[in-house]
């Protein structure tokens, strides 16, 4: 079986990566993770402007075409420095930061994830919100041929 990527973006907080790192592998089922830092990725993504989104695109597409990953998820967490608001915020930040994301790259599956504080040296990573892929669009003309995009079947 080949092995199995997805790309996690990040803030550069070192406490919640290997919380992160354990969440994502168990609920992605996958082997490895392209990890990709920004501080405060939440807030980014929401607010940067389209020249910094494309370079957070860039490096998501290098995953996406080296590694085939079809998996993005875009993380907040409490007591973010970088981007000092209250958890509710960062969820309202994550699910806007999911769909922009979305827009860009309708084949991947984004997760938008939370990491809140449950302690001293305690964080548990939690799923927001998640945009999953549309199959493609079928339909079947007069003649009972299916369209997918270039592709013709016949319907029998």
């Amino acid at each position: 079986m080949p092995d199995r990527f997805a790309t996690l973006l990040t803030c550069i907080d070192g406490r919640i990566q290997r919380p992160l790192d354990n969440w994502a592998r168990q609920h992605l089922a996958v082997d490895y993770l392209d990890v990709i830092t920004e501080p405060g990725p939440d807030s980014a993504v929401t607010t940067t402007d389209d020249n910094g989104l494309a370079n957070l695109l860039r490096k998501v597409e290098v995953s996406r075409t080296a590694h085939r990953s079809t998996a993005l998820v875009v993380v907040g967490h409490s007591d973010c420095a970088a981007n000092p608001v209250a958890d509710d915020e960062h969820h309202e930040q994550l699910h806007r930061a999911a769909v922009r994301l979305a827009r860009h790259l309708p084949a991947t599956r984004i997760l938008a994830v939370h990491a809140g504080q449950c302690g001293d040296d305690c964080w548990q990573p939690h799923l927001i919100s998640e945009i999953t892929p549309r199959p493609p669009f079928s339909h079947f003309d007069r003649r009972g041929q299916r369209h997918d995009g270039d592709a013709v079947h016949r319907a029998v």
